[in-house]
């Protein structure tokens, strides 16, 4: 951003600004006490047709790098063309204008009050004038200016609102309410200035005149029953409730069509704790075809936040049923079958939210935040690891440079096994998460995963030391790293301090706890070793099959060659994946390092 008048504007015209923005210290009887407090400028125009060619051609030049946006180049040359006429109303409000798109908003006022001086007949001038004012919080000059304006162009609805809104804001309501009033002279009762009176009246406190422009405002559009929620609705907040009641009535009598008026008789079955007619003007209000998805969505999304508090006041049921009456009545809207998805997903029954999710999608599949609920929804369903893989492949065609779904597309692959892939899809996730430490870093811990698992051993370690510079406290990467280290009998002080370090975190998890063991045992401190791998059999570590042969293992170093074969024999029953030296180990009683 250029600063604009840092020595190229100010210095040029600081004389000529000295006389010309006077804030008003006291009280004004006119805005042109204002504009004129030195006397009005006298403006004298020497015929000089060389003159005039260079003003023409800095103002047009002027103007010219004003379109394209080179505010400095403009700005200059406005300046050089105030040089030969300093009276050039236009330039000053030109100026101004570039100071405002630069937020430079008091050295702006300067500028068009200037500009307002040598044409005060020009509305535009003295419109922007007055709204820079109140911008600039000077409330005097901008009610000044304002009312000079009306003065000069009553026949503007625009600068009579504007008036308007300064006399509400300066606290001066009457004053607003009868600018509203001249403006409903020349045009119809509108509900726009209808609820402009209306919020002034209750300003000032009165609160017949706030009802009284709420009956005009329906007696002036009689057929549309809107106002007249609106009235049933004000006579609720100040606590009339028979007569709000007798004009809810009305409407549904009256007005079939509109489906708000349930909404408004909930709130009033709600103040009287009758839960019956509350929760079935609810249905009614969620089903009617006459109230738009958004205005539903709107009554309901305070409920869906409490659903998991204590202090809900529908229950889960009914919440459910709200849902199911806006999607009879919107069936075609992606949004409320998301809205759906996330609901279910909130209350557990996760398949469903997934239907729900493949709907919104199947409806508009171009929908980032869509896709990613449902991947991962997908991603922690075992029996859906082909339909995760399917759909997180379609997810990257449609946003191949988003770097979650990379991210979860190269989960996909892992889990079918296919690491390649997944590394593939991991590595690019890496480029496109680089502003989100703490997924890049789950990302480098899985690629240290796969890389180990494929046999990259270097490209493994350095993957897990990126994981751990960027979040130290990451448990997996620091658990399999140790791991690792200690299957390859190498850094076993190091591994040993990150495990120390997750056990510190997540003291009872048996695969955590197991790891430690492992560590202890290959640095031959057997005994420890032993404390800890029972410590993970008693958490859950029993039916394992890593884990039993672990302990089988460290019992064999600690002189039990009987427990040791117990719990080897223990580990071959199972099904996960054991190592290749473990029926070895059974037939010849033996120990026997992989």
């Amino acid at each position: 951003m250029y600063r604009l008048f840092a020595g190229v504007v100010v210095a040029c015209f600081a004389l000529l600004l000295t006389n010309g923005c006077k804030s008003a210290s006291k009280v004004t009887s006119s805005f042109e006490d204002v504009l004129y407090a030195e006397g009005r400028p006298v403006i004298i125009k020497v015929k000089d047709e060389n003159e005039e060619r260079k003003f023409n051609f800095y103002f047009y030049n002027a103007l010219r790098f004003g379109l394209k946006g080179d505010v400095g180049n403009s700005a200059m040359y406005f300046n050089e063309a105030i040089k030969i006429d300093s009276a050039c109303a236009t330039c000053y409000y030109e100026i101004g204008n570039l100071l405002i798109n630069n937020q430079e908003y008091i050295e702006a006022q300067k500028f068009i009050f200037k500009a307002v001086q040598y044409d005060p007949d020009n509305e535009h001038f003295l419109y922007l004038l007055s709204k820079l004012y109140a911008h600039n919080g000077d409330m005097e000059n901008a009610l000044l200016s304002a009312e000079y304006l009306v003065g000069k162009f009553g026949n503007n609805l625009d600068y009579l609102y504007h008036l308007s809104q300064l006399q509400a804001q300066s606290g001066d309501f009457i004053s607003g309410i009868r600018t509203l009033e001249r403006i409903e002279g020349r045009i119809v009762v509108n509900e726009a200035i209808a609820l402009e009176k209306h919020a002034m009246y209750l300003h000032m406190g009165d609160v017949k005149g706030a009802e009284n422009v709420l009956v005009k405002l329906c007696d002036s559009y009689p057929l549309n029953g809107d106002y007249k929620v609106y009235l049933g609705d004000f006579l609720m907040q100040q606590k009339q409730s028979a007569k709000a009641l007798e004009i809810y009535n009305s409407i549904v009598r009256d007005y079939p069509s509109n489906g708000q008026v349930y909404f408004s008789l909930a709130n009033y079955y709600f103040n009287i704790n009758d839960q019956e007619n509350f929760k079935l003007n609810l249905e009614y209000g969620f089903s009617h075809s006459g109230v738009d998805l958004e205005s539903k969505v709107q009554r309901l999304v305070p409920f869906l936040m409490s659903a998991d508090s204590n202090q809900r006041v529908l229950d889960i049921s009914d919440l459910d049923k709200y849902i199911n009456c806006i999607i009879k009545s919107h069936p075609y809207e992606a949004f409320i079958y998301k809205l759906y998805g996330n609901f279910l997903g909130l209350i557990g029954r996760d398949s469903a939210a997934i239907s729900s999710y493949e709907t919104s999608l199947l409806i508009d599949e171009k929908q980032a935040d869509v896709w990613q609920d449902y991947l991962l929804k997908l991603s922690e369903q075992v029996e859906n690891r082909e339909t995760f893989l399917k759909e997180s492949v379609r997810a990257v065609d449609l946003y191949p440079e988003n770097g979650i779904f990379n991210y979860l597309c190269g989960l996909a692959y892992m889990f079918s096994g296919q690491d390649g892939k997944a590394i593939e899809y991991l590595k690019s996730a890496s480029e496109l998460v680089e502003d989100n430490d703490g997924l890049l870093s789950v990302v480098y811990g899985i690629l240290g995963d796969l890389y180990y698992n494929v046999g990259l051993r270097d490209e493994s370690f350095s993957a897990y030391e990126k994981s751990l510079a960027l979040k130290n406290d990451n448990i997996a990467a620091l658990n399999n790293y140790a791991y690792y280290l200690s299957i390859e009998g190498i850094e076993l002080a190091k591994a040993e301090a990150m495990i120390s370090k997750v056990i510190e975190l997540e003291p009872l998890n048996p695969t955590y706890l197991d790891t430690y063991a492992w560590i202890l045992f290959k640095r031959e401190n057997y005994l420890e070793a032993l404390y800890f791998i029972e410590q993970a059999i008693s958490n859950g570590g029993a039916d394992n099959g890593v884990i039993l042969e672990h302990y089988g293992d460290i019992l064999f170093k600690n002189g039990n060659l009987e427990e040791a074969l117990k719990y080897w024999k223990q580990a071959l029953s199972t099904e996960d994946e054991i190592s290749g030296v473990l029926e070895e180990k059974i037939r010849l009683m033996q120990y026997i390092p992989e």
